[in-house]
């Protein structure tokens, strides 16, 4: 009896084995079939049921890739780098981040500037998606069919260039999709107002969201998202730079409120700027050989010169070129370009030897002007004279943004019978804000109200007073005015509620501002407008009239031009008070243009770059926020009028009299010790103020304007 031939086993790979074929491969040699690596003969595309054995160290490595996008990115991902190489990827701070929004949260939206590497992070996530899980389905619609075809070559690209121990096998490879043999789909889409019938979406990832056509990307958003958040443990991504007042837009804003607020949606939201990629704001300095040898210096000397007064240069070779470059440092004002195209070498101007200019100045020419940069890279969902700042203090604001949260007090437990969760105070700034120190402080705040039913918010905006740092001084002090522009509000605390009744709202004004604080030391700006009467009236009847309560608190105004008398409040909507309005608009400008606020909070942040000039059907213009709301804008609005106020003044020269050591010398230095002219000015300014406000019923001002005691023109 014949014996049954016995089948060959199935050959099992190893790392080793793969190197070795890879190898024959490359010396043409003729390979089994059961060597073949590669789909369809593609490089690096591991074909599907090709038996495996990994090492316990790859099966370590395989386990800390699953556990880790981070650790799988920056150890197994090899990308196109700047200079035109293949090599392993680094990641930047903010793409950490970036990567830990995709991963750690069900729906996350980010608006990232160009170059900043967002659609390489969303390549690694949506492969890792891929390779780490069984039968999933990752749909990705993008605003055109090159921007998805980009997306996924990317992955592509990644995905080749992995170990082959991490590789999945490949099923279905081409420029729309890719199927692995682990079940896990990769299918891409146009824009389209309907997503594709009997595809599965876990993981939906939706770039450049902004610039789809709000009648194709409404349809489509309203038609999947109900499908995909269905699904258990479904994740959608939504990125884009800004395009208008648009879905995204609205999508971002409200993931971007409070937690507690009412309009806040599911969404975790995260901002990318240009200036986040090191080396973007670095001074980029092209010698002018010519100009050298003209004034007979060398570059050498030039580069020790700079170093010598503080300066670090690098130097970098483009495009044949070499470039000399200064780094920047946002702690120091000489590394801005402007402050470097003044040095002077002797009297040589250093512009006179070097082309001087940097990233931004570059792409803006490249890009094809300024609104189009502001727009693209500065993140600005309207551009040009519109806005209130322009785009380097709006990224000014930006840098000095600081997380606000919640400070519990046992005297607003007691006295509260609402959670004051929304009373929010800036975090990790003891130097600023101790809590333990509240009745030492010098305040301004400002209030703006609202009718409390989930519309319109009611804010309370606070401000400490401060001396400007000796350094702000020295450098700026022929630009300020008078003795009080050597001071500054800096935001401290900010409460925004639009479900509380005014009420509600006047007790936490009080419970704050009188109990927390030193009411002596406080002083507030209210917008009076439509609640203000209301709310000046429900103030003494708080806590059945058991408080500490005056109106002193308050500073006075005209509400009419004619009226013979200041009341409580502003009024700046409505008529003649439009007018109102434009000038304290352009103060608020003028006072941060000064350094006289500054501004720590998200929210105040985000409304000022929607808080925009409109035409009216007149052909006036006004200002309002282009979408949401601009109630924490119209509090800085309100709070601007403060600095020509006599109160104000007189705040000022109550902390000076307190005010002690360095501070204290270089502000009566610069402020007082000039020359004639400015006791000149002092002199006439102290008369204009007592004809203007003596007796006029300011609280404790009876006297008009008082002086402070340390002046040398007493």
């Amino acid at each position: 009896m014949a014996t049954a031939e016995k089948k060959p086993e199935s050959l099992v790979l190893n790392s080793k084995m793969v190197e070795q074929i890879i190898h024959r491969e490359n010396m043409g040699e003729k390979l089994k079939k059961s060597e073949k690596l590669w789909f369809t003969n593609i490089k690096g595309v591991r074909r599907a049921n090709i038996p495996f054995a990994m090492t316990n160290d790859e099966m370590g490595e395989y386990l800390k890739c699953k556990m880790s996008v981070q650790y799988f990115a920056q150890k197994y991902c090899q990308i196109k780098r700047e200079d035109g190489t293949i090599g392993p990827m680094t990641l930047r701070d903010y793409q950490k981040d970036v990567i830990d929004l995709y991963t750690e949260n069900r729906f996350s939206i980010l608006m990232a500037s160009r170059q900043t590497g967002k659609t390489v992070s969303a390549a690694i996530v949506l492969l890792h998606f891929s390779l780490f899980n069984n039968d999933k389905g990752i749909m990705i619609v993008a605003n055109k069919g090159k921007t998805v075809q980009e997306i996924i070559r990317k992955i592509k690209d990644i995905y080749k260039l992995v170990p082959f121990f991490l590789k999945k096998g490949v099923l279905n490879w081409n420029e729309k999709s890719i199927t692995f043999e682990n079940g896990c789909r990769i299918q891409t889409e146009n824009r389209t107002k309907e997503p594709s019938i009997g595809f599965t979406i876990d993981f939906l990832y939706l770039d450049e969201f902004a610039k789809v056509p709000d009648n194709i990307v409404e349809s489509y958003y309203g038609a999947v998202v109900p499908t995909v958040s269905s699904i258990n443990n479904s994740k959608i991504v939504i990125t884009s730079t800004p395009d208008g007042f648009n879905l995204f837009h609205k999508l971002l804003t409200d993931a971007e409120r409070d937690i507690e607020d009412p309009l806040k949606n599911m969404y975790t939201a995260m901002r990318v700027y240009w200036h986040q990629v090191k080396g973007r704001m670095d001074i980029k300095m092209l010698p002018l050989a010519y100009k050298l040898r003209e004034y007979d210096i060398s570059l050498e000397d030039i580069i020790e010169e700079l170093k010598s007064i503080g300066y670090n240069i690098f130097e970098k070779k483009i495009d044949k070129r070499v470039y000399q470059y200064i780094t920047y440092d946002p702690d120091d004002d000489k590394t801005k370009i402007e402050e470097v195209r003044r040095i002077r070498l002797g009297n040589i101007p250093l512009t006179e030897l070097f082309v001087i200019t940097n990233w931004k100045e570059e792409e803006t020419k490249l890009i094809g002007g300024e609104n189009m940069f502001n727009q693209e890279y500065d993140l600005q969902f309207v551009t040009g004279d519109k806005l209130l700042f322009d785009s380097e203090t709006m990224n000014k604001f930006k840098q000095d943004s600081v997380q606000f949260d919640w400070v519990q007090f046992n005297k607003l437990d007691r006295m509260l019978t609402l959670p004051y969760n929304q009373m929010k105070w800036i975090k990790g700034r003891p130097d600023l804000f101790d809590p333990s120190k509240m009745k030492d402080y010098h305040v301004v705040a400002a209030v703006d109200l609202g009718e409390g039913l989930g519309q319109d918010y009611s804010v309370l905006n606070i401000f400490r007073l401060m001396p400007k740092s000796k350094e702000l001084i020295e450098k700026t002090h022929e630009k300020l005015s008078n003795v009080y522009e050597y001071f500054y509000l800096e935001q401290i605390g900010m409460a925004r509620i639009n479900n509380w009744s005014i009420t509600e709202f006047a007790e936490l004004f009080y419970c704050v501002m009188f109990e927390l604080f030193d009411v002596e030391k406080c002083k507030c700006v209210l917008e009076y407008n439509t609640y203000g009467a209301t709310f000046l009236s429900e103030l003494p009847k708080i806590f059945e009239g058991k408080h500490n309560y005056s109106t002193g608190i308050f500073l006075r105004y005209k509400h009419r031009k004619d009226d013979p008398q200041l009341k409580i409040g502003m009024k700046i909507t409505g008529g003649e008070n439009e007018a109102a309005k434009k000038i304290l608009v352009k103060s608020l400008q003028d006072s941060v243009r000064k350094s006289l606020i500054k501004l720590h909070n998200d929210m105040n942040i985000n409304e000022i770059t929607v808080f925009t000039k409109k035409e009216t059907a007149s052909g006036n213009f006004t200002y309002s926020c282009e979408s949401g709301h601009d109630d924490t804008v119209m509090t800085l609005v309100s709070l601007s009028s403060v600095f020509s106020h006599v109160q104000y003044k007189n705040m000022i020269e109550d902390f000076m009299s307190k005010l002690q050591g360095e501070q204290k010398s270089v502000i009566e230095k610069y402020a007082y010790n000039k020359n004639n002219e400015d006791k000149v000015n002092y002199e006439a300014t102290k008369s204009s103020f007592n004809k203007v406000y003596k007796g006029n019923g300011f609280g404790n001002n009876k006297g008009g304007f008082k002086p402070w005691k340390s002046s040398p023109w007493n």
